[in-house]
Order: structure tokens, then sequence, then C-alpha cells
């Protein structure tokens, strides 16, 4: 009853405030991107694909590997200390790495003296992606937190954007205004964790990071490969088309993963610690939980995506204007997306890693996405943007039934057409609520008493 209750407070908090979230960018970005127009924002979204690989790496999957350790350990303070700063020693070393190699390879991307300023006022957030205890607020399922912290940055950065994009030679400035915001927030967001979960840094050898990073590397790798067919294709539709397709295709792909992360991140981020504890108690009841779990969200982020699906022409010009007419049927194609990426998440980072299946999971992933580099090349010759959508959409359903393919032989049949019946969701739903009512009452007696 418990756990049942703390999960749909976590859901529900990190919800709430992931809405307020990207419902700001939903005022300033219709704003900002008529004042620059497709081509100016094709140049900050391909910029932003060329620098996700150095978020990626300096990320290093620990939003999952470390939240999993965390979720395990949380009330060990003594290993949670020495995690801790393991990762962020890790990741300040991957960072000089990053530096190191994006300078090196800026030279060869870059087209012009401006296109050089947001490529490099881009990378700057990797500061952020340093410092940001997100991953350690998850696994210790404190997520009001994460969100709150997101929601300062979000905030500060939309009213700068609003305030300092006035004129279309002004859009260089927009990456810069993200990273500083960002960058900001993530410090103070540090200075609270250490604080009020009285974290001590520690001094820990060199090699005992590199065993770290050698330990996660599968995870990392697992990213990777997943960066293959989501930042990559952007990437290489840059070689192919112009900038100006390049902002239709983004337009539509940065629309829709606002409309992912409102549906299916809040909902993962608040399950990946809950499972990830359930698994360190017991497989079958990590097993169970999913089984149960999975079939309400499915049907959840089908009626999401329909709706956007009918909606789509009404989404796209009342948020990015005439102009971009041409993102529509991208838009309808990329609808399926959010069914696709939380089945994937389920299988793969909730299951597959929870029961040690890394090798095999980044060997399936990693397989999609370099079918997907390929796919890419050849497609987007006859079909350009548009073939760039469906080779998306393509390798995330390749992988999904690859997944399940795999967990099915090893015993772990998660899609159990019992639990798909309306009557057993529904059942399931009254549980979740009535335990979380009876949760909640509970604690206002406690309290209640205590005063």
């Amino acid at each position: 009853m418990s756990e049942q209750k703390h999960l749909i407070k976590n859901i529900f908090s990190l919800g709430i405030v992931q809405v307020a979230n990207y419902v700001l960018p939903l005022i300033s970005i219709p704003i900002v991107v008529r004042i620059i127009g497709p081509d100016s924002f094709g140049v900050i979204n391909y910029y932003s694909s060329f620098v996700a690989y150095f978020m990626l790496l300096i990320n290093y999957g620990f939003d999952y590997s470390g939240t999993r350790f965390i979720a395990i350990e949380r009330d060990n303070a003594e290993k949670r200390n020495l995690h801790f700063t393991k990762v962020l020693y890790a990741k300040s070393i991957l960072f000089a790495v990053s530096t190191l190699i994006f300078f090196g390879a800026l030279t060869f991307v870059s087209h012009s003296y401006n296109e050089s300023k947001v490529a490099i006022y881009t990378f700057l957030i990797a500061i952020s992606w340093v410092i940001t205890p997100n991953w350690f607020y998850q696994g210790m399922q404190k997520l009001t937190q994460v969100a709150l912290f997101n929601f300062l940055s979000k905030l500060l950065f939309n009213v700068l954007i609003v305030v300092i994009i006035r004129q279309k030679s002004y859009y260089i400035w927009q990456p810069l205004i993200l990273s500083l915001s960002q960058i900001l927030v993530s410090a103070i967001s540090l200075q609270y964790a250490i604080r009020h979960f009285k974290i001590k840094l520690l001094k820990v050898p060199f090699k005992t990071v590199l065993d770290l990073l050698w330990e996660d590397r599968m995870i990392f790798f697992s990213m990777l490969a997943t960066n293959l067919y989501t930042d990559t294709n952007i990437v290489i539709l840059g070689f192919y088309e112009t900038k100006e397709h390049i902002g239709y295709f983004t337009a539509a792909w940065r629309l829709m993963f606002v409309f992912l992360v409102l549906l299916s991140l809040p909902t993962s981020q608040a399950m990946f610690p809950y499972i990830a504890e359930s698994f360190s108690k017991n497989i079958n009841k990590g097993i169970e939980q999913i089984k149960r779990m999975l079939p309400i969200v499915i049907y959840a982020s089908l009626g999401f995506s329909a709706v956007l699906y009918l909606a789509a022409n009404l989404i796209i010009h009342g948020f990015y204007g005439k102009n971009f007419d041409a993102t529509v049927v991208i838009f309808r194609i990329l609808t399926i997306v959010p069914v696709l990426s939380f089945i994937n998440t389920v299988l793969g980072l909730q299951t597959m890693v929870n029961l040690k299946m890394d090798k095999a999971y980044f060997t399936i992933v990693f397989s999609g996405g370099l079918f997907s580099v390929i796919f890419n090349i050849i497609i987007i010759n006859f079909y350009g943007y548009v073939g760039c959508a469906w080779s998306w959409i393509i390798a995330e359903t390749l992988i999904a039934l690859v997944l399940n393919r795999y967990l099915s032989k090893k015993g772990y049949k998660l899609f159990v057409p019992g639990y798909f019946n309306p009557l057993a969701i529904a059942d399931e739903m009254k549980t979740l609520i009535v335990n979380f009512k009876k949760g909640r009452s509970a604690k206002i007696s406690n309290n209640n008493q205590s005063v």
C-alpha cells in the first residue's frame, strides 16, 4: 500500500510540475519562431543535435545506473556519499574529454562565424549536465525537487527569451540564454542536494572512477545506440537538406518531444526507482509490477497519440504559424512515437537493465540504431525529411519487437492479454487510488496525533 501510494504521488507531483515546465515553451517558442523563421530555427536545432552527442557522453547513462544504485542503497549514507562523489568526478572527466573533441570537430561542422557561435553557446549547457544531481533525486524518490528545479530553469529561460529575442539576427542568443539559465539552476540544485541530504564529497582514487565508467559502459553504449535513430537523424539530414528543411523536421520533432515528456517521462522517471527497488527485493515482484502498469500507460499513450494526430493541423499552425505548413505531415507521422518510446523504455531500461541484461539490451538497440543510420542515408535521398521521420518510426518498432522477443525467450512475457482487459485495468486503477487515499488518510491522522 505504501509503495503504491508513493508511486502515485511521484507520478502526480512530477507530472503536474512537468506540465508547467513545458507549457512555458508553448508560450515563448511560437513568439520566437515567428521572428527567426524556419532557417534560423533549423540552425539552432541542428547544433543542438550535434551537441547532444557530448551531453550523452557526459551523462553516461547515470540517470539510470546512478538512479538504480541510489534506489537500492538510499538508506546507506556512506555508500550514497561515495557513489555521488564518483559520479561527479566521472562527469567532470567526461566533460574535459568532450571539450577537446568538440572544439576539434567544430571546424568541420560549422559553415559560418554565427553558426560557430551558436554551436559554442549550445555546448555550454554541458556544464549543467556535469553538476546536476537529478539522477540522485530520482534514486531517493524525491521527484518533486527534480521537477521544481526544472521549472525554475524553464521559467528563467522563457522570460529572458521573450525579452531578448526581438529580431531575426538575435537567434544566436537563444542557446546562450538556455545554457546560462540551466547552469545557474543546476548549481542551486547541487548545493541544495548536498545540504539537504548531508552529502560529503570524498577523496576517491582515479582508478575507482575509471572502474565506475567501465561498470556502467553498457548502459552508456545503449544510450548512444538510441541516439543513432534520434539526434543522428537530424545530423544526417543536415548533409542532404537545407537548414530550412531541417527547421521543418525539427519543428515537428521538438514539439513531439514536448508531448512525449508530458506523457511518458514523468511516469517513467517515477516508475524506474520504484521498479528498481522491487527488483532488488524480488525479481518476480518487479516483473509483476511491470505487467500491471504496462497496459495502463500504453492505453493512455495510444489515446494521447490519437488526439495529437487528429489535431495536428491546428497544433502546428497555432504553434508555429503558416510558414510551417510542411511540418504537419511530419508531426502526424511522429504521433506514434510516444507509444513506441514508452514500450521500449519499459522493455529495455526498466526491465532488461534491472535484470542485468545490459549487454543484450545494448546489442539490440545498437543494431536498431545502425539500421536507422543506413536506412536514413538511403531514404533521405528519395523522400527527404519525410523519409527521415518514417525511419525513426521503423527503427523504434523493430527494436520493440526484438526486445519483446528476447525477453519472451528468457521466460519473461510482459504482455499478458488478461491485464489488457479494460475491466482488469479499471480494477488495477481502483486499487491504486484506494491505497493512495488510505495512505493519505493515515498520514493526516498521524500528523494530527503528533500535533
